[in-house]
């Protein structure tokens, strides 16, 4: 590459030409205008004119007059050159501008100068005033990909510009008939610029109050246009916040609504926004698409590519919001992309979500979420396309599992389990405080958009909802929003809201501002303060009226289930073919009819029996048919609020008399005893689980009820169901415990134990069934499990996996994770396996497992070993965090352990020293397995922490350890190396302290030696003394009392002289 091109590519782009090279667009414009120049040398604008509107090469020509166009920021008369070239080209020749303009927004505008942008927006201005046909659209992409900038300065630059284009031509602006995109685009990216701009510091800055004008006026003078955004208009309101201009809009559209072409605020609820594709940038929407269909594995490395590019500025938060609305109408062909895709949507959604900082900025995001849920209106059916991805960035992350905690880490502890709580809180409180009036309508919308969650995802659904790392106080709240889809858990069912409004009357009473919302309440307010006389009598009929109703809508939902169960059954029938289909047509027909169960259990194991012997071609597709119309015939083993055990839990003679019961026996004992029957029962049973979850829990009693000595190898018959279900059996093992403790209580404590001591090899190695277990186990449960535990009749825990259960038991609430802790006590887990464990503890979220790990330590049987005080050096230090230091404390309580932690402390600081591992606190280890490297700086960072927070106790067991020799020594040799010297100058006061305690403990040795010689002289003299008192004993016949009164007086004598020697 030539001088020349390099000069000019620096004039379009910052890039060293030694070690870069240029994008093709930027080249291409270069090698143009080089072209372009060669040809117009010398000529007359007559010439150039003739060169420019020539066939030949026609459309290079036209990129080499952009270049100059770009360039000329420097050179006005090239500009109005150039421009009096493209006029005396003529009207088509403007084509081709816009053509390159278009091209240069789409491949060059992320990388050239702002001065090139600034020309560019200067030749639409042109363009603008000259009335160009098709102007519109090339402004629509200004606003596009002006929008995303890393340059806050540049971009609010380039809006002023833009800004001054519409004013200055407002009368073409009106004039356009059909641009409902331009004014969408124009109001959208606007409102995210004002949302994110700073708040001006001087009078002169008109920044902010310029663009909101600009909305204001573009609304006002467009108003029907504004349909195109649907709910997304709404949001926009919502962004301009209590400003006049937004609050004039509210207004406006609270007294005027036929002006916007609707008849009210449920009219833009109930549109989806028809130009979500268009609402970011060009060149993010290609990231995005890029991060979703081919980043896999690499999403988090990309997530934080992207975040540092577009989201670290002050618009970052305003951009998330764009980038979600966008991802939640990203149009993805089931048929063109693996279900990885889909998920890979959906965990990008929810790092847009998290990882933002602001609570206000989280909880606008939230809406931008689940905004489509307030809109689900069933009166347009298009609504019910976008209620999914919500509910499932709900489910992804109820069930994400955080990585090891670092600070530097994308997934924090705080975007699982009580990140999906706080969005079905969020919801839930939404529905009465987004827009007053408004409540019953959107609360009607939620549960439309609930429905549809529930009949398209079916199992899925349950998982989400019923799921134990709900918190109580969501469930209650999401059962008061949503009643018909959580179950009652012995709760009563709020009164249900049977009479609403009318849409009319919500329309006339729609809030504008703050002032007519608190106007409008008041409105309605006032009829149910008026009878205040007798409000007992009104009170109790109100309840009584209220609870009639609800009993009626009750009844009437049953009878509506039971007509749809009804129709889906005879629709079942009529595609079952052949022989097993007549007779299933037969035994629906004569089932009424049956006497007993007994009856019914023939009926049902003759019409297996059939099944299972048949010649015809019995398909997958048509034994899962059967399996349903079978179901649909005998119906749900469960009720409600009543249990499946007998009063006598020992007699059950009588328990399995239900048909479902004769299914199971032929699962778990097939006549004809082979794999094809087997295979076939277990293909039948997964797919009657579709339709009822409970049916796999209730075979797990079945066997423990049946199968006595058996029931191991039974077992395996649960686990083909799961297989053929396509889950993991310890995922429907904590499905199907969670449910039963929902139904039937009884029940699960009846179950636990077998469960435990079964499936011994899914309990050890997944927390999800032990998440199950100690969210629903009473007291009296708990008792017995542990006695259980005790007897050896159940083993939970097993060392390789033990670290993965603590690290997921972490992130439950706090009543389950101390009934865990019982059942590790009880289960005898050593302190060792929790030498891993330690430095992954979070101080700020964990603290039921620190408290315990303390509590453990305090009782340990055994001397402290180097492993133990490796795994608690090596936690990252940080101020708040007191473990360590805990720690430490509660090893050095005993004088004997506390000079065994004083050698292998200083054991730890010699090994440091002499591995070289000085400097560096959480540094990274490139050891495989070891998340961090332990540094001699850490180590000292933690007992200056012990040494700060514990001297001057009562017992003084902190001057007593750091007193100790080997402490002394290895404190001497951090001295002495100089490449720790910055080390000791940096912990200072560590040192120092050390150096005091040793001196201390020094003199008073000294002291003490001092006063051993005395009395060691006293007592040689006191010796002396005694033995001439024995003699006198021996020959004398001195009696009792006198020899006291001697023995007192000497006495007297030696510890006088003690004291005097002193």
């Amino acid at each position: 590459m030539n001088e020349q091109h390099a000069r000019r590519i620096q004039k379009l782009m910052k890039i060293n030409m030694k070690a870069e090279t240029p994008p093709e667009p930027i080249a291409r414009l270069v090698t143009d205008s080089i072209s372009l120049d060669n040809r117009i040398t010398g000529k007359s604008d007559k010439e150039v004119i003739d060169i420019l509107i020539s066939k030949e090469e026609q459309d290079s020509r036209s990129i080499g007059v952009m270049y100059h166009i770009l360039t000329s920021i420097d050179n006005p008369e090239i500009f109005q050159k150039m421009i009096k070239f493209i006029n005396g080209a003529g009207v088509e020749y403007w084509h081709y501008v816009l053509c390159n303009i278009n091209m240069i927004f789409f491949e060059c505008w992320p990388v050239i100068h702002l001065q090139c942008k600034e020309q560019l927006i200067r030749l639409i201005r042109e363009a603008v005033r000259q009335n160009v046909k098709q102007i519109e659209n090339v402004l629509m992409n200004a606003y596009r990909v002006a929008s995303v900038s890393a340059d806050l300065m540049g971009k609010q630059k380039i809006f002023m510009m833009l800004t001054r284009i519409i004013r200055e031509n407002e009368g073409w602006f009106k004039a356009q008939r059909q641009c409902a995109a331009l004014v969408s685009i124009i109001i959208t990216s606007t409102t995210a610029v004002i949302a994110s701009s700073p708040a001006p510091m001087t009078a002169q800055d008109t920044f902010r109050e310029s663009l909101t004008d600009l909305v204001h006026w573009v609304i006002k003078n467009k108003k029907t246009d504004c349909i195109t955004l649907g709910r997304d208009f709404i949001l926009v309101l919502f962004r301009l916040g209590k400003t006049p201009q937004g609050e004039d809009i509210w207004k406006d559209l609270a007294t005027n609504p036929a002006s916007y072409g609707v008849a009210g605020i449920e009219d833009f609820m109930i549109k989806p926004n028809l130009i979500q594709h268009l609402r970011i940038s060009i060149e993010l929407d290609r990231k995005l698409q890029f991060m979703v269909t081919s980043g896999g594995k690499n999403t988090l490395i990309y997530f934080s590519w992207l975040t540092n590019k577009f989201f670290r500025g002050p618009d970052g938060p305003s951009l998330r919001a764009e980038c979600v609305r966008f991802m939640l109408y990203m149009n993805l062909d089931p048929a063109k992309y693996p279900p990885s895709v889909f998920e890979t949507r959906i965990q990008i959604i929810h790092l847009l979500l998290t990882t933002v900082s602001a609570v206000h900025e989280q909880q606008f995001l939230k809406l931008c979420l689940f905004l489509d849920w307030f809109g689900c209106d069933e009166r347009n059916l298009i609504n019910y396309n976008y209620v999914e991805v919500p509910f499932a960035v709900i489910r992804y992350a109820l069930f994400l599992t955080p990585g090891p905690p670092h600070p530097n880490s994308i997934v924090q502890s705080s975007h699982c389990s009580h990140y999906a709580n706080s969005l079905l809180e969020y919801l839930c409180k939404s529905v009465d405080t987004l827009i007053p009036v408004l409540s019953d309508y959107f609360r009607k919308n939620l549960n439309n958009a609930m429905k549809c969650c529930r009949d398209r995802l079916q199992h899925g659904f349950s998982q989400v909802l019923e799921n134990s790392k709900i918190d109580r106080k969501t469930t209650e709240q999401l059962r008061a929003v949503f009643p018909d889809f959580i179950r009652n858990g012995g709760v009563a069912l709020p009164v249900a809201r049977l009479k609403k409004k009318p849409v009319e009357e919500i329309k006339q009473a729609v809030p504008s501002t703050s002032a007519s919302q608190s106007g409008s309440s008041e409105k309605i307010e006032k009829p149910t303060e008026k009878p205040s006389e007798k409000p007992a009598p009104i009170d109790s009929q109100r309840a009584s009226s209220s609870r009639q109703s609800t009993s009626d809508v009750e009844k009437l939902q049953k009878k509506e289930k039971a007509e749809k169960e009804e129709k889906d059954l005879n629709t079942s029938l009529k595609l079952l073919r052949g022989e097993v289909g007549a007779k299933m047509v037969a035994l629906k027909t004569q089932w009424h009819s049956l006497d007993d169960d007994a009856d019914k259990c023939e009926a049902v194991e003759a019409v297996l029996q059939l099944m299972l012997n048949t010649e015809e071609n019995f398909d997958d597709a048509q034994q899962e048919l059967a399996a349903q119309c079978l179901q649909g015939i005998m119906g749900c083993v469960v009720e409600d609020e009543k249990s499946l055990l007998p009063d006598n839990e020992k007699d059950l003679s009588e328990a399995f008399t239900h048909p479902i019961y004769s299914v199971l026996k032929f699962l778990c004992n097939p006549p004809n005893d082979d794999d094809c029957s087997t295979d076939m029962m277990a293909t039948m049973l997964a797919a009657m689980r579709e339709k009822d979850s409970s049916l796999t829990y209730v075979l797990l009693y079945f066997i423990k009820g049946t199968s006595g000595s058996r029931s191991r190898d039974t077992i395996d018959c649960y686990k083909d169901i799961a297989k053929m279900s396509g889950r993991r059996v310890d995922e429907m093992l904590a499905s199907d415990l969670q449910l039963c403790a929902i139904n039937d209580i009884r029940l699960f404590a009846n179950l636990v134990p077998f469960v435990f001591s079964h499936f011994e090899e899914e309990v050890m190695t997944t927390p999800d069934l032990l998440s199950t277990l100690c969210s629903n186990l009473d007291a009296i449960q708990l008792r017995s499990f542990v006695s259980e535990i005790i007897r050896e009749e159940i083993k939970l825990f097993r060392k390789e996996s033990f670290t993965k259960i603590v690290m997921g038991s972490v992130e439950w609430a706090t009543t389950p994770q101390w009934v865990f802790w019982h059942l590790i006590h009880a289960d005898g887990v050593p302190i060792e396996w929790f030498l891993s464990t330690i430095p992954k503890l979070d101080f700020k979220n964990h603290h039921e497992a620190i408290a315990n790990i303390l509590l453990m330590m305090k009782r340990m049987d055994r001397e402290p070993w180097a492993g133990l005080i490796r795994a608690l050096f090596a936690r990252v230090p940080h101020k708040g965090d007191t473990f360590t230091v805990d720690a430490l404390k509660v090893l050095i309580e005993d004088s004997d352990q506390c000079q065994k932690v004083s050698e292998l402390v200083a054991q730890l600081i010699k090994k440091l020293i002499g591995n070289n591992d000085l400097v560096g606190v959480g540094v990274r280890a490139t050891k495989k397995g070891n998340p961090t490297k332990l540094t001699l700086q850490q180590v000292l960072e933690h007992l200056q922490h012990f040494s700060t927070s514990c001297v001057e106790k009562k017992q003084r067991s902190t001057e007593s350890f750091m007193s100790r020799n080997p402490l002394q020594e290895a404190f001497a040799s951090i001295r002495v190396n100089e490449k720790a010297s910055m080390l000791v100058r940096m912990y200072s006061n560590l040192f120092g302290a050390m150096e005091i305690i040793a001196q201390e403990t020094k003199e008073h040795s000294s002291s003490r030696t001092l006063r051993g010689n005395s009395s060691s002289r006293q007592g040689s003299t006191g010796d002396k003394q005694q033995s001439q008192q024995q003699s006198k004993r021996k020959t004398g016949d001195t009696d009792d009392e006198q020899n006291n009164k001697k023995r007192k007086v000497h006495k007297e004598v030696i510890e006088l002289s003690d004291s005097d020697s002193d």
